[in-house]
């Protein structure tokens, strides 16, 4: 069966081809998930990678062969060489001898003329399998997988797509594109806004003669909100001298006890006698952001 069978596009009541997830690889903490065939068009969420494979399967079907490194180029590929990275097959592993602009922002790290053994980690080996299988039968792969190499990203999906040299195939390449399956800004932010402590970030102001009352307002979730009596759509604090006014006299808050300092946090408490209960405002230092947690 040709290689590009495996890829057809299916309808509902035909067999799938050869697809499905190959293995689940923990190594360190890290897990990889493998597919290949026509179930990678089902698990893929990425547009642009489905467009990737697409691309490989047309130059597949063009030639009657594994596509060469050159033909992949003329389905336009070369406009999205910043995003992909480029690996040479040599012996059981692979160099990186190119790495998109775009690929290096997002892994914060140049892989460049490196190879993929000498990567520290031990992903690097599961890769290296997997990549083999893929040269070995000219089958491209479909992966996600965990890695703490991106500040930003937690988990990605990839298509690892085998390209050869020349017709004899005397040398082979992998044409890799990634894009990410989450952000951790996006994370953190549904977090906050569903925490069940209230909670207020302000930015410090750089100055000598700038303090805490002048750090800006940046953000304030759900619980803080309703505490406050802030409306969703609008912040009508811009500092923290305004939220010390708002709380004093727009919630009428009064301070019961004087603050204290424990661990380089600092705690005051409220009385809300509008609710009748007693508010603890622990206030935050972390790096250049102060965050306040408002207890109820």
């Amino acid at each position: 069966m040709a290689n590009t069978e495996l890829y057809r596009r299916h309808n509902p009541d035909s067999p799938v081809l050869h697809s499905g997830r190959l293995d689940l690889t923990r190594l360190g903490g890290s897990e990889i998930q493998v597919w290949e065939g026509t179930g990678v068009f089902s698990v893929c969420r990425s547009l642009f990678l489905r467009s990737r494979l697409e691309n490989w399967i047309k130059a597949s079907r063009s030639a009657g062969k594994p596509p060469l490194l050159k033909e992949l180029y003329g389905f336009e590929e070369e406009t999205h060489l910043d995003d992909s990275m480029l690996l040479l097959q040599q012996g059981d592993d692979f160099i990186y001898v190119h790495q998109g602009t775009n690929s290096v922002h997002e892994y914060g790290k140049v892989f460049r003329g490196v190879l993929l053994s000498s990567i520290p980690g031990k992903m690097s080996l599961s890769f290296r399998r997997h990549y083999n299988a893929a040269a070995a039968d000219m089958r491209p792969r479909y992966m996600q997988f965990r890695t703490d190499f991106s500040a930003r990203h937690v988990r990605w999906e990839r298509i690892a797509l085998p390209l050869v040299s020349d017709e004899r195939q005397t040398t082979k390449f992998l044409l890799l594109y990634s894009e990410p399956l989450d952000d951790k800004l996006e994370i953190l932010q549904a977090a906050f806004d569903r925490s069940a402590v209230g909670m207020v970030a302000a930015a410090k102001t750089i100055g000598e003669d700038k303090t805490l009352e002048d750090a800006a307002i940046l953000l304030a979730n759900n619980r803080a909100r309703t505490m406050l009596g802030i409306d969703e759509d609008i912040l009508p604090v811009s500092t923290v001298r305004d939220l010390r006014s708002w709380v004093q006299n727009v919630r009428k808050w009064e301070q019961i006890d004087e603050p204290k300092t424990t661990l380089g946090k600092t705690i005051i408490g409220f009385r809300d006698k509008e609710k009748a209960k007693n508010i603890t405002v622990v206030i935050e230092p972390i790096e250049h952001f102060v965050i306040f947690h408002l207890l109820d």
